[in-house]
């Protein structure tokens, strides 16, 4: 081992920096290590108690700040160690001469170290802001049978609820009218658990290939409970009273309110970011297949709106797409949103309503 030190530190190359550096701190730690073994403050220690007919002694030597007979002293290495840590205290309260002396260096190579951590992390984030995904799509499901008649809540599950014909149409609408945003660039979906939501994914995945595709489903993007099967005259009373007291904080009966949503969203941001800042399989294009009230919530918690804008703005309709593409900052922005509708000539996007509070508080 010190053949191969010496080598290393008499190579020709290898920088005379790193070479010249290893020198000094060696020649630092041994010139610690003797000053604070001369300095008459530096005292061994040792936790081991001496026999109990010793005691006596061994507690007459303490008392008198000396050190017990059968103390052993200090090696090189537990002194040097000492000093580099800053703990080379003596018994007495006094230190070596070269204590105070490396105190500055000490403190300066801490200052560089910090300062080198800072930068690293600083690269880091700005590496992950300028690799996130290009654009995120928010889509609502197709027209489901709920959706047409409500009374049918009462003997179906809300989970278990199906698109309608329509609803298949607005799906395959809105693949392609993602396929034609996003073109031939990789996409992460994530979707509802409910039926209503995996059927429309499943027509919307058509418009793609395979190999480009990562789907994801998340129990997070759930539409907003109202409880089981749902009485229909009790739960028209419900919105009824709902608007009186505000939707975001009317909480249906064996159900949520608006903010246990909200909170949801805030869960699924944090998933979302995890995905795209440190998962080894990253995507150009994400697409959140999601609920009415999920979406706006999820607007909401990004965007920074008050309960007053978000009582302002409609839910999208079914198979609406809600457009935010990415900054140079990283953070996005609501570019557009998008009611794709099949038409003779394939797929007519018309831009859907969007209220002011939307469209201002788009940057985040």
């Amino acid at each position: 081992a010190g053949g191969r030190l010496r080598a290393s530190l008499s190579a020709p190359r290898g920088g005379w920096m790193l070479t010249w550096l290893t020198r000094t701190l060696l020649g630092l730690g041994l010139l610690a290590t003797a000053g604070v073994a001369m300095a008459p403050g530096v005292r061994a220690s040792t936790s081991a108690r001496p026999p109990c007919r010793a005691r006596h002694r061994w507690v007459a030597a303490r008392d008198a700040r000396q050190p017990p007979p059968h103390a052993v002293a200090l090696s090189a290495h537990q002194v040097a160690a000492r000093v580099v840590m800053g703990t080379a205290a003596a018994g007495a309260g006094r230190t070596g001469p070269l204590v105070a002396l490396l105190r500055p260096l000490r403190r300066l190579l801490d200052s560089l170290w910090m300062q080198c951590c800072c930068a690293i992390a600083k690269g880091v984030e700005e590496y992950r802001k300028s690799h996130r995904p290009k654009s995120i799509f928010l889509v609502r499901h197709g027209q489901s049978s709920g959706n047409v008649n409500e009374s049918i809540y009462s003997v179906i599950a809300d989970h278990a609820i199906e698109l309608t014909d329509h609803g298949h149409d607005q799906a395959r609408a809105a693949g392609k009218f993602l396929r034609k945003e996003i073109g031939d660039d990789s996409v992460h979906c994530f979707h509802s658990p409910y039926k209503r939501a995996s059927q429309t994914l499943g027509e919307i995945v058509k418009a793609f290939e395979k190999s480009k595709l990562a789907i994801r489903e998340d129990p997070l993007l759930r539409e907003q409970e109202f409880g089981n099967f749902q009485n229909v005259e009790k739960i028209q009373n419900s919105k009824a009273e709902r608007r009186r007291y505000g939707r975001f904080w009317y909480r249906f009966d064996n159900g949520e309110s608006g903010a246990d949503v909200h909170n949801r969203a805030a869960d699924f941001l944090a998933t979302l970011y995890r995905q795209m800042d440190l998962s080894n399989r990253r995507a150009d294009n994400y697409v959140i297949l999601a609920h009415g009230l999920f979406i706006r919530l999820l607007c909401m918690r990004y965007m920074g709106w008050t309960v007053a804008q978000f009582e302002e703005v409609w839910n999208p309709s079914n198979c609406e797409v809600w457009r935010f593409d990415r900054q140079p900052d990283g953070k996005y922005f609501l570019k557009c949103a998008y009611r794709p509708e099949e038409g003779l000539d394939g797929v007519s996007p018309h831009p859907a309503h969007c209220t002011p509070p939307l469209v201002h508080a788009a940057l985040l």
